[in-house]
């Protein structure tokens, strides 16, 4: 149930042109550290506040980070 409560909280802003998988690829997001990084010190730091480690680390395991 974790993993769906993550992805309606992903899919409500990252869908279409917005996917995760775009974000990952333009981005070059390829560890989880980098998306930690990304979401915590990054440009939408302030849209992401809300989001724990947890979920952080549940999208990293969604998109398959190392």
């Amino acid at each position: 149930m974790s993993g769906n409560v993550f992805a309606l909280k992903c899919d409500k802003c990252h869908k279409d042109d917005k996917s995760l998988n775009k974000i990952f690829q333009e981005r070059q997001v390829k560890t989880k550290q980098e998306l930690f990084d990304k979401l915590r010190k990054g440009q939408k730091a302030k849209l992401h506040q809300h989001l724990t480690d947890k979920d952080i680390n549940e999208a990293a395991e969604q998109m398959k980070l190392r």
